[in-house]
């Protein structure tokens, strides 16, 4: 496991800073329920998980902000099968950091980018497992004749190995 990184948000934006890195899946356990299996990172170049880019910035008006860039690819679980599903992961958001007491609509009526707390600690790596979790499909699927075939309550997989369909019991019970 690595080190976790911590940050000032205020400064990190205000002085214009990046953080670039690969944070290993092992490192995010929210993002472990969506995963098809706990280890499941395909990234193309290695096994190290998600590469992310984090800088700071301010807006036109100088409001202070933070841009992240993540990339990677993950391997989630088919809502139709429960079979593994590559996913390429692909996101860009922005965010802007407001003080407690400075928490008003002016931060909001932007639209185009969320608003977060500044924080004089802020775990780098828990932002970045709420933006892939926010950026995941609610419920990832195969596309519609992708998934793995129904036979006999279970599931026919390649190379003729067979996997018992988690729901052919519920089947049975219809009957």
């Amino acid at each position: 496991m690595s080190e976790r990184q911590f940050i000032d948000s205020l400064d990190f934006a205000n002085n214009k800073r990046e953080l670039r890195g690969q944070v290993a899946l092992v490192e995010m356990p929210r993002l472990q329920d969506v995963l098809a299996s706990p280890d499941a990172s395909l990234q193309q170049d290695s096994n190290e998980g998600v590469g992310y880019i984090l800088r700071g910035l301010q807006d036109e008006n100088g409001k202070p902000m933070l841009s992240i860039k993540l990339d990677g690819v993950l391997e989630l679980r088919c809502q139709r099968c429960l079979g593994g599903l590559v996913y390429p992961l692909k996101l860009v958001s922005q965010l802007f950091l407001a003080h407690r007491d400075d928490w008003d609509e002016s931060y909001i009526e932007d639209g185009e980018a969320e608003t977060i707390l500044a924080d004089q600690r802020l775990d780098v790596f828990a932002l970045l497992e709420e933006e892939i979790l926010l950026g995941l499909p609610f419920a990832p699927r195969h596309p519609a004749g992708a998934c793995q075939v129904v036979a006999g309550g279970y599931l026919a997989e390649e190379g003729g190995r067979m996997q018992e369909n988690p729901f052919a019991i519920l089947s049975e019970l219809k009957k």
